[in-house]
């Protein structure tokens, strides 16, 4: 993991997880999807829990956030991650996975400075 990339991407993270905000409360289940995410990919693969989350209108929310992170470092022109992954195996490219699982830290960390309410 890259420290100064996951720093650099929490601005980045804040400002869109600001837009899920209404009088800055966000709903905790994004957290929960987020603190689960990592774990996930871990477990059952990248594109697996791509797929996965892109099932759930909720989820998917989190799939569209990381993607708006990571674009411009890995130089996309699709437009959703799963279009990307499915570009040349991208899912299996290792800077790609470390890319989107250093974007979700930054989304763990920057949600923290949220008010987070049940549903």
């Amino acid at each position: 993991m890259n420290k100064k990339y996951i720093d650099k991407l929490i601005p980045k993270a804040m400002t869109e997880l600001s837009k899920w905000s209404q009088n800055g409360v966000i709903d905790k289940k994004y957290q929960g999807y987020l603190a689960s995410f990592g774990p996930s990919v871990i477990s059952s693969g990248l594109l697996q829990t791509v797929m996965f989350y892109g099932g759930d209108n909720d989820k998917k929310r989190v799939n569209e956030l990381l993607f708006k992170l990571i674009k411009d470092d890995i130089d996309s022109s699709h437009s959703s991650m799963v279009e990307m992954l499915n570009e040349n195996n991208n899912y299996k490219n290792y800077t790609v996975k470390n890319k989107i699982l250093e974007a979700n830290i930054a989304c763990k960390l920057a949600i923290r400075t949220f008010e987070l309410k049940e549903g």
